[in-house]
């Protein structure tokens, strides 16, 4: 380095055979030309080169099994929070049909919730000094019979499905 003090090289993208290389000691004014197999840089690799791969220090160890871990609890977290937004987005698309189907209900939608209603009340009354059996059969049998009254083509269904 001491010897060579300015390197000047042509564009790269020119063959080889064009590149000049121009070299300068710092005693000489006079430029001479260099070929560019001469540079240290364009030196061919030796003959007997093998590729050893390169091992993993111990923190490259630790931070992959760091990583490996929390990847699992990562994607655990992930998974959990596209369950609860896809469950709150249900819930808020389920509350505005809702809304808008309740806002301008068909005429014989309230007489059946009302049949539905009187018959779950009806079993809740029926069963109120029995057993704890008898409380949830009742109250549940006649709010079922009176769905199966108002409803009768989907209650067919849904016998035959089940």
């Amino acid at each position: 380095l001491s010897q060579v003090a300015r390197l000047a090289a042509v564009s790269s993208g020119l063959p080889f055979a064009c590149i000049t290389v121009y070299a300068a000691t710092e005693k000489e004014s006079k430029s001479q030309p260099v070929k560019p197999n001469q540079l240290p840089i364009y030196c061919p690799p030796p003959l007997k080169s093998k590729y050893i791969e390169e091992q993993p220090g111990d923190l490259q160890k630790r931070f992959s099994s760091i990583r490996q871990t929390t990847g699992r609890y990562i994607g655990w977290c992930k998974d959990a929070f596209v369950f609860v937004k896809n469950g709150i987005m249900d819930s808020i698309q389920f509350g505005k049909d809702a809304y808008v189907y309740l806002k301008n209900p068909p005429p014989e939608f309230l007489p059946k919730v009302s049949v539905i209603t009187i018959s779950g009340l009806a079993g809740i009354v029926l069963a109120r000094k029995d057993s704890r059996f008898k409380k949830i059969a009742y109250p549940l049998g006649l709010t079922t019979l009176g769905i199966s009254v108002c409803y009768p083509a989907q209650s067919v269904v849904f016998a035959k499905v089940s």
